[in-house]
């Protein structure tokens, strides 16, 4: 399920692990969480690129 689809799927490392990255365009990213057990996805960042 997380490698599926488009936007170039990418598990994120070190202050954003757990988090996953995908492209929306060549500019901007979608970053979020899926909790494991339960149909809930965390959109941390939609816009640019993510900072903390």
């Amino acid at each position: 399920m997380l490698n599926d689809g488009t936007g170039k799927p990418e598990r994120l490392k070190h202050d954003y692990h757990g988090y996953w990255s995908r492209r929306i365009n060549r500019e901007h990213h979608l970053v979020y969480a899926i909790e494991e057990g339960r149909v809930v996805v965390t959109i941390v960042s939609a816009y640019g690129y993510y900072e903390r």
